[in-house]
């Protein structure tokens, strides 16, 4: 098996230029606004994408995005506790959910556990509609402390209201996923993964335990996800079911990986890129009752003449498998 190596020199003048684009662009703040969403959106693909690796297809992400917004969210409003706590605190209810996840849905494969997956979305989604007393049902929590402003060599950064710095703090974020689906795609582990997806019977006879490691990737996956959606409220100031727990922010990482090409080391981030500003900048505004569409349109029209994603096209990412 040959070893990946990743074209540092694209990857990095791809970084290079999202870093420099609100330095030249000082005045777009609603593209950096945008931009920083998608960079959020980037990570939840990202870490869809490392469950994928190991040939499961996961249509509820939206269950660990929403319980890492909504676990910091509560922690904040009754404990008053900083979101720098709250935040990575609140991630960990994701994980327990994911433990849950694996426990329940360890015997489905195929179509079967990405339905099984859907439904999963709703068990946190009707807890927090109903358990008033806690999370006001749905009619959610406002008020939710912004991120922090701090002070760096003398620097103050407000991470709260500056849009730039907004973005650049999730561009760190969504780097550090990046590495991690990396290092998910091309080390020995990778492999396991990949050799699940492949033949997991042949995988299950040379010893590999397949449940183990499948975890594995889902609790790394589920911990992602729930940061992006912890920050997501902080950056919103507030949490409601609708915002955190609905099908688009489950099928939204699919999409992205499909369109981007998941099985490449940057497809995710390259699909979550080109979609989404396109959507939010011009389809929503042109066409705001059929921009769905013609947004489904686009991801049917690229299954069928991209199969492998844009990212086969480009020497952005090596193909990982």
């Amino acid at each position: 098996m040959r070893k990946i190596h990743p074209p540092f020199l694209p990857a990095a003048a791809g970084v290079l230029l999202l870093a420099l684009w609100p330095l030249v662009f000082r005045e777009a703040t609603q593209v950096h606004q945008v931009l920083g969403i998608t960079c959020l959106f980037g990570t939840l693909a990202l870490a869809w994408n490392i469950y994928a690796l190991s040939g499961a297809i996961s249509f509820g992400h939206a269950a660990f995005f929403g319980l890492g917004a909504y676990a910091s969210a509560l922690l904040n409003h009754h404990f008053h506790w900083s979101p720098l706590l709250t935040i990575p605190l609140g991630a960990l209810a994701s994980v327990a959910f994911a433990i849950f996840w694996s426990l329940g849905f360890r015997r489905l494969r195929s179509v079967y556990l990405g339905l099984a997956s859907l439904a999963a979305v709703e068990i946190p989604k009707t807890i927090a509609d109903n358990w008033d007393s806690l999370t006001y049902g749905s009619m959610g929590i406002m008020g939710l402390d912004r991120l922090p402003t701090l002070a760096l060599g003398g620097f103050t950064v407000d991470f709260g209201m500056n849009i730039t710095a907004q973005y650049y703090l999730l561009l760190v974020i969504m780097l550090l996923a990046a590495l991690l689906n990396l290092e998910a795609i091309s080390s020995r582990w990778g492999w396991t993964l990949r050799a699940l997806r492949e033949n997991e019977t042949a995988a299950t006879m040379l010893g590999i335990a397949a449940n183990r490691e499948r975890s594995k990737a889902l609790i790394l996956s589920s911990y992602l996800a729930g940061i992006a959606g912890a920050l997501y409220v902080h950056i919103m100031g507030l949490v409601e079911p609708a915002l955190v727990f609905n099908l688009h922010l489950s099928v939204l990482p699919l999409i992205f990986c499909i369109f981007g090409g998941r099985t490449r080391t940057w497809g995710p981030v390259l699909g979550a890129f080109i979609l989404y500003p396109v959507e939010q900048l011009f389809l929503m505004p042109l066409l705001p009752m059929g921009h769905s569409a013609l947004y489904g349109l686009v991801i049917i029209l690229t299954i069928f003449l991209f199969p492998n994603g844009i990212a086969a096209w480009l020497p952005l990412a090596p193909k990982s498998v």
